[in-house]
């Protein structure tokens, strides 16, 4: 038992990763997953630090989020409660084809959720498409995002307690979809999401992602140093490469923040306008 919780099993790897299925009293599945625990011996600590910035993280509601529906305490960790997602992951989708109004559609759902979070001053920070879910909804695929919020969490108690706190490995963002202030170690906000955002779209588009290399290391200098290969020399001629939709990748993936989009919002505006570019195309199965 974990709280009022029974663990039913394993999500993903479990151990470490840490994501486990749970059923309650009335036989409801959620899953769980503990990112930080017992930075004192008592585990009073949890209770008293992290508690209260999880339960601000329960507090963001939005259709495109994965639902948190419980925080609490237990042996000295924190227990987020969330709920189970029956679908695939955005990276699974892009593994097959996302044909390019599709992915417009993906991308404006993780905006509405980006937006929603960035206005309760929650960054993500960690935006990549295993983070992604998509679920069938009657012919169409809501686009649901997790963990916002987690990793300035785990930021935070890092940075007071040492990474003794964190139960498993310490998470760090995938190279692919790092923003180059992150690589460069600044503060991250509203503007580091948005250009993951953009990596997404990009590898959506394109069938890969701006700086496809197997070094880490590489791909995150690359992220800092050199610029996005242009979308029109990339897929020269395809019916999708219109100004419209050059521009919202090419604004999105903007080395300096200062000349991205400022705000989920009007990133979103960018993305219906390009939508309404792709009009001529034929229909998408």
């Amino acid at each position: 038992m974990l709280g009022r919780y029974k663990v039913v099993g394993a999500l993903g790897r479990g151990d470490p990763d840490g994501l486990f299925e749970i059923e309650d009293a009335d036989g409801r599945h959620f899953a769980v997953r503990s990112p930080i625990g017992d930075v004192e011996d008592s585990g009073d600590a949890v209770t008293r630090q992290f508690l209260p910035l999880g339960e601000r993280l329960r507090a963001l509601v939005h259709m495109n989020l994965v639902a948190m529906f419980d925080v609490f305490v237990d042996r000295g960790q924190l227990f987020f409660v969330t709920e189970k997602i029956s679908g695939r992951t955005l990276a699974s989708a892009i593994d097959g084809d996302v044909p390019p109004r599709k992915a417009l559609v993906f991308v404006r759902q993780m905006l509405e959720a980006t937006a929603h979070a960035h206005a309760h001053q929650q960054v993500h920070g960690n935006l990549q498409p295993s983070k992604v879910f998509l679920v069938a909804m009657q012919g169409w695929e809501l686009t649901k995002v997790a963990e916002f919020g987690l990793a300035t969490l785990i930021d935070e108690a890092i940075l007071e307690h040492g990474t003794a706190v964190l139960i498993g490995s310490v998470p760090k963002p995938a190279a692919t979809y790092m923003a180059p202030e992150q690589v460069l170690g600044r503060s991250v906000d509203a503007r580091t999401d948005l250009y993951s955002i953009g990596v997404m779209l990009f590898e959506m588009l394109t069938g890969r992602p701006p700086f496809p290399d197997r070094d880490p290391e590489l791909v995150r200098e690359l992220h800092v140093r050199v610029p996005p290969p242009k979308l029109d020399e990339l897929c020269r001629g395809a019916p999708w490469c219109t100004p419209p939709v050059l521009s919202l990748v090419e604004t999105a993936l903007a080395k300096d923040r200062e000349q991205r989009y400022q705000t989920a919002v009007a990133m979103r505006d960018a993305v219906d306008e390009a939508f309404g570019s792709l009009q001529h195309l034929p229909p998408e199965s």
